[in-house]
Protein backbone atom coordinates (compact mmCIF):
# COMPACT_ATOMS: atom_id res chain seq x y z
CA UNK A 1 0.00 0.00 0.00
CA UNK A 2 1.44 3.53 -1.05
CA UNK A 3 0.54 5.97 1.82
CA UNK A 4 1.37 9.75 0.68
CA UNK A 5 3.34 11.58 3.32
CA UNK A 6 2.03 14.78 1.99
CA UNK A 7 -0.20 16.52 4.83
CA UNK A 8 -3.97 18.09 4.37
CA UNK A 9 -4.60 20.99 3.12
CA UNK A 10 -7.91 22.86 4.31
CA UNK A 11 -9.51 26.11 3.55
CA UNK A 12 -8.41 29.12 5.25
CA UNK A 13 -11.01 32.05 3.64
CA UNK A 14 -12.75 32.28 0.25
CA UNK A 15 -12.47 35.56 -1.19
CA UNK A 16 -13.54 38.56 -3.69
CA UNK A 17 -11.25 38.49 -7.01
CA UNK A 18 -7.67 36.81 -7.50
CA UNK A 19 -6.01 39.96 -6.69
CA UNK A 20 -7.30 39.80 -3.18
CA UNK A 21 -6.53 36.17 -2.61
CA UNK A 22 -3.05 36.70 -4.34
CA UNK A 23 -2.32 39.68 -1.42
CA UNK A 24 -3.60 37.30 1.04
CA UNK A 25 -1.51 34.60 0.17
CA UNK A 26 1.77 36.34 -0.03
CA UNK A 27 1.74 37.86 3.24
CA UNK A 28 1.53 34.55 4.61
CA UNK A 29 4.22 33.42 2.36
CA UNK A 30 5.52 36.21 4.11
CA UNK A 31 5.27 34.98 7.95
CA UNK A 32 6.26 31.46 6.51
CA UNK A 33 2.59 30.04 5.86
CA UNK A 34 2.69 27.69 2.75
CA UNK A 35 -0.20 29.27 0.79
CA UNK A 36 -2.21 27.72 -2.57
CA UNK A 37 -4.85 29.41 -3.97
CA UNK A 38 -8.11 28.06 -5.59
CA UNK A 39 -9.39 29.90 -8.23
CA UNK A 40 -12.99 29.78 -9.72
CA UNK A 41 -13.83 28.34 -12.80
CA UNK A 42 -14.87 31.70 -13.97
CA UNK A 43 -11.37 32.89 -13.63
CA UNK A 44 -9.52 29.60 -14.52
CA UNK A 45 -11.82 29.00 -17.28
CA UNK A 46 -11.30 32.72 -19.31
CA UNK A 47 -7.89 33.77 -17.61
CA UNK A 48 -9.38 36.65 -15.75
CA UNK A 49 -7.87 38.12 -12.82
CA UNK A 50 -10.16 41.00 -11.33
CA UNK A 51 -11.55 41.69 -7.97
CA UNK A 52 -14.67 43.48 -9.96
CA UNK A 53 -15.75 40.57 -11.95
CA UNK A 54 -18.62 39.23 -10.84
CA UNK A 55 -18.88 36.17 -9.34
CA UNK A 56 -15.14 35.87 -8.94
CA UNK A 57 -13.88 33.89 -6.02
CA UNK A 58 -10.94 32.09 -5.00
CA UNK A 59 -10.08 30.29 -2.15
CA UNK A 60 -6.87 30.58 0.06
CA UNK A 61 -5.75 26.96 1.27
CA UNK A 62 -3.48 26.36 3.61
CA UNK A 63 -1.70 23.21 5.80
CA UNK A 64 -3.72 21.95 8.20
CA UNK A 65 -1.57 21.65 10.90
CA UNK A 66 -0.86 26.14 9.78
CA UNK A 67 -4.10 27.19 10.16
CA UNK A 68 -4.35 29.10 13.51
CA UNK A 69 -1.31 30.62 12.65
CA UNK A 70 -2.86 31.50 9.30
CA UNK A 71 -6.11 32.49 10.36
CA UNK A 72 -3.40 34.82 13.11
CA UNK A 73 -1.72 36.72 10.10
CA UNK A 74 -4.92 37.72 8.63
CA UNK A 75 -6.35 38.81 11.90
CA UNK A 76 -2.48 40.64 12.44
CA UNK A 77 -2.96 42.29 8.79
CA UNK A 78 -6.74 43.41 9.53
CA UNK A 79 -8.30 41.69 6.94
CA UNK A 80 -11.87 40.79 7.35
CA UNK A 81 -14.84 39.17 4.41
CA UNK A 82 -16.05 41.82 3.08
CA UNK A 83 -13.42 44.67 3.58
CA UNK A 84 -12.15 44.09 -0.30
Amino acid sequence: MNQSTEKPWVILRKVEGDITAEMLCEALKNADVPCEIKRSMLASGLGAHSVSLPGNQATLLVPEEQLAEAQAVLEAIDYEPGED
